[in-house]
């Protein structure tokens, strides 16, 4: 029996930091899974934390005289017990985050979708980019230039900040998605190029 339960606290120990790790995904959904760049952010020292609480509880209770059981008995099953209940804990804030941001990210892409429909009425996509404080390498004449150029091809850039959610990433590139054809279509194949070209042209005055 102990041989038994002791691998049944293995099993769900293993449970709780997988878990943990869908949570995070699930709370921060679409974020894509990079399980080392995102190591840092899983939260591993508060579940360590938990597990080290429950382990304490667990020894209090198990010193307690119950069912006439060894210590050790009463110890697995009840640790098993406890960890169980924070297993569930942690699946239902993963279910309940993923649930929020699904509806979320839904509301989110459809104001873009709505937005770009809108912007290929007026003849006028905006790419928003998340860039931070840049300083233009060229003086207002030149700038002023180049958005003409922009503006020529039916789109302009419009710098969002530093930080940007990864929801209104892929938002953006649903965005992105319904306004290729219609640019392509405006524009011609290959218009980014000829514009890039266009712009480096105009900047080579302030170099």
């Amino acid at each position: 029996m102990i041989k038994k339960l002791t691998i049944l606290n293995i099993i769900i120990l293993i449970l709780i930091f997988i878990a943990n790790i869908g949570t995070f995904y699930g709370i921060n959904y679409p974020i894509k899974f990079n399980f080392l760049y995102n190591f840092s952010d899983y939260g591993f020292g508060y579940i360590l934390i938990v597990l080290a609480i429950i382990a304490i509880l667990t020894f209090l209770v198990s010193s307690l005289n119950i069912k006439n059981l060894d210590f050790t008995n009463k110890f697995l099953r009840i640790f098993a017990l406890l960890n169980s209940i924070f297993l569930a804990f942690i699946i239902f804030e993963g279910i309940s985050g993923f649930t929020i941001q699904m509806k979320e990210y839904a509301k989110l892409e459809t104001e873009y979708i709505n937005q770009a429909k809108e912007d290929i009425k007026n003849d006028n996509v905006t790419y928003k980019y998340a860039g931070g404080l840049t300083i233009s390498e060229c003086d207002s004449k030149i700038e002023n230039k180049i958005d003409s150029i922009n503006k020529n091809y039916g789109v302009r850039y419009f710098n969002t900040g530093c930080i940007i959610m990864e929801q209104n990433i892929k938002a953006q590139e649903k965005y992105a998605e319904i306004v290729k054809p219609y640019l392509e279509k405006r524009n011609g194949k290959d218009w980014e190029q000829k514009m890039k070209n266009e712009i480096e042209t105009i900047k080579r005055d302030c170099r």
